[in-house]
């Protein structure tokens, strides 16, 4: 007899995973799926163990797709002293301290640019028209990245996504995938090799030189597997930002209270990254065979931690499918944990926040488009097709 695990497809998982991880979580939260030739963890303490213990589950397995699309030795891909060592680069760039102090006015003043550009037409698409410049444009400036051209690097993040979710193994996709790398390799080897030169304070800088003797910095192979997993989830903000608004527009009380106090809007980024991961499940290996929740997992076996379904287990969270701005404060694991969480943890929520704070100061009435709503496709990565608005 088949087991449910069994009998999903990945079209199924694409279209809407979430009644699955429910039924995963209570029927099989440890489960093999050969749709997507993944072993599927589901629920809250199993996805943290999965995540957590790089002993048992590692980011290190060169056939990885994140491997095969951004390179091997990229910040995520590694593990140990040679992780450590990459992550100690560039963390302070990204911490809550260092976005305070040296790129939140950067960031609002890109959305008053952005925001003016709309705020006469009375509606927008803001995907494409305000969330994904602000996104860009601010991972740029934290990079040290100038005369971006913000549909450029959306183009590419989607282009290594494709890469990095293909897992029916389409030829055309692995293809787009690795198109992609080659041509961000070809648009960014000038700038490494100039900051190579030429260090200076930025992030990308850092990554070449930091940790390292002035006569033998990073070369162009050990920078730019990092450099690419960070254009592929330079989206994310703006991603995160559209489902802050979608929960508030789908709970008008709780819209009329950010509205009215915009120093909610953090509780609102948070529970929207809880609701809705925009990445969806983490990737790891079983170096060894390994018991989890009483499963035996073969050494070799790829695992999928669904940080989407440990966001919504009923065991941790009351009512887990709504969006509540009043739930009580709980961690989520949308951006990772432990060591490999994102490297942007707190990047992230605070360009989402001055984005919004800016979008609703200046946009009174601002509303979903009834006659336009979006569509959603993915489970490794949910993103809406779009975010048609009103005001």
């Amino acid at each position: 007899m088949s087991t449910f695990a069994e009998s999903i497809t990945l079209d199924q998982l694409n279209e809407d995973p979430y009644p699955i991880y429910t039924r995963l979580r209570k029927e099989e939260p440890v489960a093999f799926l050969p749709a997507i030739n993944q072993w599927m963890v589901t629920r809250w303490d199993d996805v943290v163990t999965v995540v957590s213990r790089p002993q048992s589950f590692t980011t290190h397995f060169p056939q990885s797709l994140v491997a095969r699309v951004c390179g091997q030795g990229n910040m995520l891909g590694t593990e140990g002293d040679a992780h450590a060592e990459l992550r100690a680069c560039v963390d302070v760039d990204y911490s809550t301290e260092t976005v305070h102090r040296f790129f939140a006015d950067d960031v609002r003043r890109l959305a008053e640019k952005y925001v003016e550009t709309i705020a006469g037409r009375g509606e927008a698409e803001l995907k494409r028209d305000y969330l994904g410049p602000i996104a860009v444009l601010s991972e740029a400036k934290v990079l040290g990245l100038d005369q971006v051209d913000p549909e450029i690097f959306l183009r590419w993040s989607r282009g290594l996504n494709t890469g990095i979710t293909n897992f029916e193994g389409d030829p055309a996709k692995q293809r787009l995938g690795e198109d992609t790398a080659a041509e961000i390799n070809l648009a960014l080897t000038p700038t490494v090799e100039r900051y190579t030169k030429s260090p200076n304070q930025s992030t990308l800088s850092n990554l070449i030189h930091a940790g390292r003797p002035p006569e033998n910095p990073r070369t162009l192979e050990e920078v730019l597997p990092t450099l690419r997993l960070v254009m592929s989830a330079i989206e994310e903000p703006s991603i995160a930002a559209g489902y802050v608004l979608l929960g508030l527009f789908g709970n008008p009380e709780q819209y009329a209270a950010v509205k009215a106090d915009l120093s909610l809007l953090p509780l609102a980024v948070h529970e929207a990254l809880r609701w809705i991961s925009p990445v969806g499940a983490l990737m790891r290996s079983a170096p060894g065979e390994v018991t989890l929740a009483g499963v035996t997992l073969p050494a070799g076996a790829p695992v999928a931690a669904i940080v989407a379904s440990a966001n919504r287990d009923e065991s941790v969270f009351d009512d887990p499918d709504s969006f509540d701005l009043h739930r009580p404060l709980h961690p989520h694991v949308s951006l990772g944990y432990a060591r490999h969480r994102c490297l942007a943890i707190d990047f992230v929520p605070e360009i989402v926040r001055i984005s919004l704070e800016v979008l609703l100061e200046r946009l009174p009435g601002l509303r979903a488009d009834a006659d336009r709503p979006p569509a959603f496709h993915g489970w490794r990565y949910r993103h809406p097709d779009s975010l048609h608005v009103r005001w």
